[in-house]
């Protein structure tokens, strides 16, 4: 079935910013990850702080709207073949989806993992942990300590009902578990309302994402709002009419109704993408800053005060609005339809996967290569900053040759990892199934 191929391009844009900001993250560019009215002053009040600026900086800001592309993207085909009246096709097809999803997801982080242990044990990791017992044995030491933290590792990653933070060698890979939840909720979700009506599901389901929102699960929100957005999409696409349309039209301002004027449905989905962006580019300050604060009122008393769940659910809110809006407008959606955006959707899994081990790998040896061509001497010699142009080449030419390794790397593991772990998961199915 089709593919909405502007959501491979927006998740391919969320890695490439998740993957930019790892390299810069706790190293350079402190200002970028802080708000413009952070303190003190002579450090921030930089352009860069501000929105829409600030969204190259908003990696946290990322995996929310990478649940939020998941829960439509794992939902648009299956709402289509379920409008279709096959229940029999929808039924099966929901159950091969389901069915292959954990094999999806795990397998190539089962790869990433037993490679990134292989390489820190071998000792080609420049990269020092800070704690022995948690990311494994020093290298060449206890090799079934390794063996045995790889699955100690993806037993935690695999649980999604008490979620574990074990980051390992892949810190970024704390959202796995997230991603395995959601899709089952949204899986759980389409099986039980498959066969409401409109009206009612609709209105369950933003319920169910209120009462959600309420208790701060912002990951479950994100995909049941994708899961939402692709229910309104597929019910636009069959151009509904009277009643339902105009019920519809409190959800979703780009259903065509009679009685609205084109130019007012598009200024409020602009508007919806200029707010949503402002969402996302919420800073990583620790408290609501200026511009944001009055946000408190809205805020729940079952978050606590936790501003992992603040900044998350927040930062869910703009995801949703940005899916949206880029849903309803195709001029938003072209520059997702470009060639090279779409090559970055395609190897996004890949490259989230990946480019932690990239730089534990290359990161000092190629930053201290350009230091020494610069300067002639060693970092540790001579200081980024007593020499401010010859750190500018080295962050700057780093992050070049990197990204360049990066994208290589990417494309390699989705051609010989992920597709195919996709085989596989396929295969399975067909193995299990009647």
């Amino acid at each position: 079935m089709s593919r909405a191929v502007w959501l491979d391009g927006l998740r391919g844009i969320a890695a490439a910013i998740v993957a930019t900001d790892h390299y810069f993250m706790g190293a350079v560019l402190h200002a970028g990850f802080r708000s413009f009215w952070a303190d003190p002053p002579e450090e921030n009040r930089k352009l860069m702080q501000l929105p829409p600026f600030r969204l190259i900086f908003a990696a946290h800001a990322m995996v929310p709207l990478f649940f939020v592309i998941s829960g439509y993207a794992i939902s648009i085909n299956l709402i289509r073949l379920r409008t279709g009246n096959n229940s029999e096709g929808f039924l099966r097809r929901l159950s091969s989806a389901a069915t292959r999803r954990g094999l999806r997801i795990y397998l190539p982080v089962f790869c990433i993992t037993v490679i990134s242990q292989i390489l820190f044990f071998l000792n080609l990791f420049s990269w020092v942990p800070g704690d022995d017992i948690v990311w494994g044995r020093k290298p060449w030491i206890a090799p079934w300590f390794h063996v045995t933290f790889v699955f100690r590792y993806m037993l935690d990653n695999i649980n999604i009902i008490a979620i574990q933070y074990n980051g390992g060698l892949n810190g970024q890979l704390w959202t796995m578990a997230l991603e395995f939840r959601g899709s089952c909720v949204v899986y759980l979700a389409l099986l039980s309302l498959a066969f409401w009506q409109p009206r009612p599901r609709l209105w369950l389901l933003v319920a169910s994402m209120a009462y959600w929102f309420y208790f701060g699960y912002w990951d479950v929100v994100g995909f049941l709002a994708g899961y939402w957005l692709a229910e309104l999409q597929v019910l636009s696409e069959l151009q509904t009419v009277s009643t339902e349309a105009e019920y519809l039209a409190w959800f979703k301002p780009y259903i065509p109704i009679q009685a609205r004027s084109v130019n007012f449905s598009t200024i409020q989905t602009w508007v919806m993408f200029v707010v949503g962006i402002w969402f996302l580019c919420l800073s990583d300050d620790g408290a609501l800053p200026p511009g944001y604060q009055f946000l408190q009122i809205a805020e729940s008393s079952r978050w606590d005060g936790n501003w992992g769940t603040i900044d998350k659910s927040w930062k869910t809110v703009g995801s949703v609005l940005v899916v949206s809006a880029i849903s309803a407008t195709e001029v938003l959606q072209r520059p997702l339809n470009s060639k090279f955006v779409q090559y970055l959707g395609r190897i996004s899994f890949s490259l989230y996967l990946v480019h932690q081990s990239i730089y534990h790998l290359f990161s000092d040896p190629v930053r201290n290569m350009l230091w020494f061509i610069a300067t002639g001497g060693t970092e540790s010699e001579v200081g980024a900053s007593e020499n401010k142009f010859a750190g500018a080449v080295c962050w700057i030419g780093g992050y070049i040759i990197l990204s360049t390794i990066n994208l290589y790397a990417a494309n390699l593991y989705t051609r010989f990892v992920d597709e195919r772990c996709i085989n596989i998961a396929k295969r399975f199915d067909q193995w299990v199934s009647q």
